[in-house]
């Protein structure tokens, strides 16, 4: 069985990472049989590097970068290690290749695949600046041991724009919060034109047109943290599920049968 390391918060169902959402979706939607093992963000490089599982990148400094989704793959007759499988992309990839006989994550088309590869690494720059706010307000619903990590390994993400050594050194008043929704909303405008103009080579409700592909759980997984973290009756979901002609609510209820907490 598959094991899948996650990190937990005080939402329904535990998982509210988008990154993790990736991977949960993929699972669900290829029905494979898994469980979720969920650790702190301290644990995760000690677990991760026990278990033998590869880092998901090499620090600035040089060291290895260890993070979630991170799966371990084990088979449960023999007890063998089939596969140590870290970051949402190259889970994807692995699925595919392991488990032939269920749908199809990554389309077959090598650029097609590089496109949604593309779109995995970048997507939150797409619709930056929200996840300054929903980093700050992901943070209070961390366990005390994954809080004062999150709080310094985000403020750094985002030090360029404003110089804060932890999250909560970001001063998030209503009227600043006010105008990083506007930009916000530019943000979905600019992605939502994006995704318009690829509907006019593919015919379709999914990124790919007729086939639920992996690029739609990177940006379901993105609408889920907004959902898990604000809330479905908070003023700021009831605000992006009527963006752009109610786009945005209307994937999250496509992938509906596959947000699936564990």
């Amino acid at each position: 069985m598959i094991t899948l390391f996650d990190v937990p918060a005080s939402v329904p169902g535990k998982s509210w990472s988008p990154n993790s959402w990736k991977a949960r979706l993929s699972l669900n939607y290829k029905g494979i049989p898994y469980k979720t093992e969920w650790i702190e963000y301290p644990e995760i490089a000690p677990v991760l590097e026990k278990h033998g599982i590869p880092p998901s990148k090499t620090k600035p400094d040089g060291t290895p970068g260890y993070t979630v989704p991170a799966i371990l793959d084990v088979d449960d007759e023999t007890g063998a290690v089939k596969a140590k499988v870290s970051e949402s992309f190259l889970i994807a990839k692995y699925l595919d290749e392991a488990y032939p006989g269920t749908p199809k994550l990554l389309p077959s088309d090598k650029a097609a695949e590089e496109e949604q590869k593309k779109l995995n690494e970048e997507l939150l720059s797409y619709f930056f600046p929200m996840p300054v706010t929903l980093c700050a307000d992901s943070l209070p619903l961390l366990n005390n041991g994954s809080q004062d990590h999150f709080t310094r390994a985000r403020a750094a993400d985002f030090y360029a724009f404003h110089k804060a050594e932890k999250l909560e050194d970001i001063p998030l008043t209503p009227e600043y919060r006010a105008e990083l929704w506007d930009k916000a909303k530019e943000s979905f405008d600019a992605f939502d034109a994006k995704l318009k103009d690829r509907e006019g080579k593919h015919s379709g409700e999914w990124y790919e047109g007729g086939q639920l592909t992996f690029a739609d759980f990177v940006l379901g997984a993105y609408l889920i943290w907004i959902l898990k973290v604000w809330g479905e009756e908070s003023r700021e979901w009831k605000d992006v599920k009527q963006w752009n002609d109610g786009r945005w609510a209307t994937i999250v209820q496509r992938l509906g049968p596959y947000i699936i907490d564990a």
